[in-house]
C-alpha cells in the first residue's frame, strides 16, 4: 500500500475511533518522519465529514491528541537560534487543524453543518511584544530598584551580603555571615516580566510573570524560610541542618532539604499546583500541618477548596515549559490558556458573545509576538480583536 493510501487509511481509522494502539503509533511515525504527511493529514481533515454524529469522548480524544502531538514536539533547546524555533512553531501550526479538531471533537465531528472558515480579526497594526526579563527589587528600607534598567554590577550590601546584578539575574553572596540585623528583600515581577534570583544559600529561583518572592538577605537562623506568590521554579541547595521552607500565604506551606520543583499558586487561579522534579517535598495547606503529604519525583499536588490531591506521573514538561521559554497548552481550556497569555503579554482579556469551550494542545515559543500567537489560535473556531490599551477581545 502506497504511503498516501496508508496515511488516509490510518486517518479514517483514527476518526472512526477504531484505530489500534499499533495503528496510532504508525500514524505518529508517518507524521514524524515526513513533513509532507502533516499537510496531507490537514487536507484530509478539512475534507472529512462524519457519517453520523458520535458522542464526544474527551478522554479518548486527549489520548489521541497526545500521540499526534508527540510527532511534532522536541525538547526545548535554549541554545538553538530563534529562527529555528520560529520554523518549528510554524510547523506546529501547520498541524494545528488536526490537533485542535482532536481536542474539541464536538467542533469537528459532532456538527452536521460545514466547518466555517476562520476569519482572522488580527488584521490590525496593533501588536504586543512578548514579555522579557525584568523585576522590581524592594530593599529592607522600603526603597525600590527597577532591575529592567539597572546596569550590571553591585546593587547593594546588606547584613554582610553583597547583592550583584548580572546577565543571569540577581545574586546574593554572603561576605560576612552574621553581620548586622536580619533584613528582608522582595523581588517582584509584573505582567510581561520574568526574572531569576540566586539566594544567599545558593538556591536559585526562577520567577514567572506576576510573581513575588520575599526572603532574608542572609540565612542565619535554623531554617531557610521564604514567602512566595505566583509561579516559580526552585532549585534548592542542600543543607540538612537548615530545612528550606516556602510559604504561599493562604494556600500552601512547603518544606524541602534539597530538591527542584515548580510552584504555580496565582491568586486568581482556583487551584494551586506543586510539581516535583527531583528530591522530596513535604506540603501542607496553609495552617494545617496535620494534613501534610510528601511528594515523590514526577508527582504533582493539586490544592484547592476541595483539599489536596496527588497526581502520579505528572507532565513535567508542561509544568516547567515556561522556564524553558515555552507555553505548553496540553489539555488547557480556553480561559486557562488566556490567563497565561494575559500575564505574559500584559493584557486585559474580555470575552464577548458565546465563546466555545475549546481544549488546546501543543507547545509554542514565548518569544512570539501576540499577533503570531493569535493567528494560530484562530484555527480553533475562536477569534480575537486587539484594541488600544492592550485590551484583547475574545469572540466566537
Amino acid at each position: 500500500m502506497e504511503k498516501h493510501d496508508r496515511l488516509q487509511y490510518l486517518l479514517e481509522r483514527m476518526a472512526s475511533g477504531a484505530a489500534t494502539d499499533a495503528e496510532l503509533g504508525e500514524l505518529q511515525a508517518l507524521v514524524d518522519r515526513d513533513d509532507s504527511a502533516i499537510g496531507e493529514a490537514e487536507s484530509w481533515l478539512e475534507a472529512a465529514r462524519p457519517e453520523a454524529a458520535r458522542p464526544f469522548d474527551r478522554q479518548h480524544w486527549m489520548q489521541v491528541a497526545d500521540r499526534i502531538l508527540a510527532a511534532d514536539k522536541r525538547p526545548a533547546d535554549e541554545t538553538a537560534p530563534p529562527k529555528l524555533r520560529v520554523h518549528y512553531l510554524h510547523r506546529w501550526w501547520s498541524a494545528a487543524a488536526a490537533v485542535l479538531f482532536v481536542a474539541a471533537g464536538v467542533w469537528y465531528f459532532n456538527r452536521h453543518q460545514p466547518v466555517p472558515k476562520p476569519m482572522l480579526s488580527v488584521n490590525t497594526p496593533l501588536d504586543v511584544e512578548p514579555g522579557r526579563n525584568g523585576a522590581i527589587l524592594t530593599l529592607s528600607d522600603g526603597s525600590q530598584l527597577e532591575l529592567d534598567s539597572a546596569g550590571n554590577g553591585l546593587i547593594s550590601r546588606q547584613s554582610g551580603t553583597a547583592v550583584v546584578l548580572g546577565s543571569d539575574g540577581l545574586q546574593y553572596t554572603p561576605e560576612d555571615p552574621g553581620a548586622g540585623e536580619l533584613k528582608y528583600n522582595t523581588i517582584a515581577t509584573s505582567k510581561g516580566r520574568q526574572f531569576t534570583v540566586t539566594l544567599p544559600d545558593g538556591s536559585k529561583v526562577w520567577l514567572n510573570a506576576a510573581s513575588s518572592l520575599r526572603f532574608p538577605v542572609a540565612f542565619n537562623g535554623g531554617d531557610r524560610t521564604v514567602e512566595f506568590s505566583g509561579e516559580g521554579y526552585f532549585e534548592v541547595a542542600k543543607d540538612a541542618a537548615k530545612p528550606f521552607r516556602v510559604k504561599v500565604p493562604g494556600k500552601l506551606d512547603l518544606e524541602v532539604l534539597g530538591t527542584s520543583f515548580n510552584v504555580n499558586a496565582y491568586a486568581n487561579e482556583q487551584n494551586s499546583y506543586t510539581t516535583l522534579v527531583t528530591g522530596a517535598v513535604r506540603i501542607a495547606q496553609a495552617g494545617n500541618g496535620a494534613g501534610a503529604v510528601v511528594l515523590k519525583p514526577g508527582e504533582q499536588l493539586q490544592a484547592g477548596g476541595n483539599g489536596m490531591e496527588v497526581m502520579r506521573n505528572a507532565n513535567l514538561d508542561k509544568a516547567i515549559a515556561w522556564k524553558n521559554g515555552l507555553f505548553n497548552f496540553d489539555g488547557a481550556g480556553l480561559r486557562d490558556m488566556m490567563r497565561q497569555l494575559e500575564r505574559w503579554y500584559d493584557l486585559e482579556v474580555v470575552y464577548e458573545g458565546n465563546v466555545p469551550d475549546v481544549v488546546f494542545f501543543g507547545e509554542m515559543s514565548r518569544k512570539l509576538k501576540l499577533s503570531d500567537v493569535l493567528s494560530g489560535l484562530e484555527r480553533s473556531d475562536v477569534h480575537f480583536r486587539l484594541e488600544e490599551g492592550r485590551r484583547l477581545i475574545v469572540m466566537p
